[in-house]
């Protein structure tokens, strides 16, 4: 209380917080004086609490070994790892037990391992700290933070199962299936693989956050969580192991991506599985939130997570001493980009927001961001535009960053209840938008590694061939990206001279389909033409759907090369050029 040297007890706190009557004060006497002095000098010989990353020399004479991969990582992952030839190395195994236990037997407690960067995270006061450098097999005791006592409870007090009933308002338009979210899902051209039926079905997703606050109860997440789809994983930051904790940030970025009501908001993966992790302290900013992402991104690998979302970075911190300056940007310093380099060094796609200081002095990206292979993600307005606070590239080692952008500037997200909508800003909006829009595009393509994915990616975005330290490669067309992967090749503009048409070919079995965004009348004849002007006979058939599809057939035997496409319908005739045939 403002004009008070000493504090209420905790009882009277909670009755303030909860509205009521105004607690009784005990008067001041001799014995209340005594407590109070009693406690000040107990606190006072407490030494204070710290966290301390503390790195190992070597992994010698650890009972793990290479030799048992299954004890290492779980079959998802052990797959993802075989696909991409990547071969298991000594950052896969843990650290070495017996010098984890040897930090505890000086008096440390252990926050965290991590077996990429071979250290632990530890809880300790200074003179702890001092004894644990003294031991053989530390290299580094290095202070990240002060140990943060304060808890943030769950604030959802009931259950899916006993969530008042929820009454939809109007939506937007009827027609579109995306209602207010259509037009941050166009701008990365996701409705046409959507309309394909590639939602993101079989990907995994793990999203890094400070909390995800009644994401276990909001009907935008029915779907993916009736469907056993939406996994609270890991909170990193304390003991207390719920993540829909009182953080909303956490839900407006899973929304971007896990949303599914049509006409209201949808997602860019309303198909795929989500796996939460608590990583970021909203307590207080140091860089301990690095050491929690790293062990988080370690997690995720071994689970067999494909792709993983941290809308989250760090330059600056409470204690300004810790600090990073620009010299730190070159993706080998900090802990997090390093342990960021290592993720994606394992198979996994990374998208991290680039940062939202594009306005301020600093203007830099931050750290992961900065980490090489990470896809540090800056923002756009609606227009294709940098949004003012989008944060600016390179790295202090010269690379382009941020990579590629996204929709980043009043995008609709869901509310904190019901079926409140929202409009959030910012770089970890971006990050989510451009996650799910990948997930999306690897559903179709399940086969193919994640370099394979991010390469495609990269191509198809509109400044490919001229990037900047402003946006990166551009904005992804992701319709674009998937006629590449599916061996479709097309000038730049064929998605838009073809009325938003697309074609996939399946040579093996001799078909192609054409998807348009918009519904089609029934063909009346469909003709196919070489580059000499012959026809080709071809079967057909049409499928009635709110979006447009047709078959062609018996095209077995159809040789490879260049062909024109033309649809008689009741609108006229469609023409599709430059078609290719492998």
């Amino acid at each position: 209380m403002s004009g008070s040297s000493c504090s209420l007890p905790t009882e009277a706190v909670i009755y303030l917080q909860a509205g009521k009557e105004q607690p009784y004060i005990y008067p001041m006497n001799k014995w209340l004086f005594l407590l109070l002095l009693q406690t000040a000098t107990l606190s006072a010989q407490t030494p204070r609490l710290n966290k301390y990353w503390v790195t190992f020399s070597d992994k010698n004479n650890s009972p793990h070994c290479l030799c048992r991969p299954a004890e290492l990582l779980s079959a998802r992952a052990l797959e993802r790892r075989a696909k991409a030839s990547i071969p298991l190395d000594e950052t896969d195994l843990p650290v070495n037990p017996e010098y984890v236990e040897g930090l505890k037997a000086k008096g440390a407690r252990i926050h965290l391992t991590s077996r990429w960067l071979n250290a632990a995270a530890v809880i300790a006061d200074s003179l702890t700290a001092t004894r644990l450098k003294a031991l053989a097999y530390v290299d580094t005791v290095q202070y990240v933070g002060p140990h943060l006592r304060t808890i943030n409870h769950v604030v959802a007090s009931f259950s899916r199962d006993q969530r008042p009933p929820v009454v939809l308002p109007k939506p937007l338009r009827p027609d579109n299936p995306y209602g207010y979210s259509g037009m941050q899902n166009s701008l990365l051209n996701l409705p046409l693989l959507h309309f394909a039926g590639h939602r993101g079905h079989g990907i995994w997703v793990g999203v890094m956050d400070g909390g995800f606050l009644a994401a276990d109860i909001l009907p935008f997440f029915d779907s993916v969580a009736n469907d056993g789809r939406l996994m609270a994983v890991r909170n990193f930051v304390d003991r207390y192991q719920n993540v829909y904790l009182a953080a909303t940030h956490g839900t407006s970025v899973l929304s971007a991506m896990a949303a599914n009501v049509p006409g209201f908001l949808v997602g860019g993966a309303p198909d795929a599985a989500y796996f939460l992790f608590r990583t970021e302290d909203t307590g207080g900013e140091f860089p301990i939130e690095e050491c929690n992402w790293v062990a988080a991104a370690e997690y995720a690998d071994s689970m067999g997570i494909d792709i993983i979302n941290a809308s989250l970075g760090y330059t600056s911190f409470n204690d300004a001493a810790l600090s990073h300056s620009f010299e730190v940007l070159n993706g080998r310093t900090a802990i997090g980009s390093r342990g960021a380099s290592i993720a994606v060094q394992k198979g996994m796609i990374v998208c991290n927001s680039a940062g939202n200081s594009g306005d301020e002095p600093w203007k830099h990206i931050g750290v992961p961001a900065d980490a090489p292979g990470v896809i540090a993600v800056g923002a756009l307005d609606y227009d294709g535009t940098r949004a003012s606070f989008s944060s600016f590239g390179p790295t202090a080692d010269g690379r382009i960053k941020p990579d590629l952008c996204a929709p980043g500037l009043q995008v609709v997200v869901a509310g904190s209840k019901d079926f409140e909508l929202g409009m959030s800003s910012g770089t970890s909006l971006a990050s989510p938008m451009l996650t799910g829009g990948i997930a999306a595009l690897w559903s179709a393509f399940p086969e193919k590694t994640a370099a394979e994915i991010v390469d495609a990616v990269y191509a198809s975005a509109d400044q490919y061939d001229r990037p900047d330290v402003a946006r990166g490669y551009g904005l992804p067309d992701l319709s674009k990206a998937w006629g590449t992967l599916a061996g479709f090749v097309h000038d730049g503009d064929f998605i838009n001279n073809a009325r938003n048409g697309f074609f996939a070919s399946d040579p093996r079995a001799g078909t192609l389909t054409f998807w348009s965004m918009a519904p089609l009348s029934e063909p009346s004849a469909v003709y196919l033409k070489n580059i000499l002007g012959e026809s080709i006979p071809v079967a057909f058939r049409h499928h009635l759907q709110r979006v447009g599809r047709i078959e062609l057939e018996g095209l077995s035997d159809l040789p490879a090369g260049t062909y024109t496409l033309s649809c008689v319908t009741q609108g006229g005739v469609i023409p599709f050029l430059g078609l290719v045939w492998h």
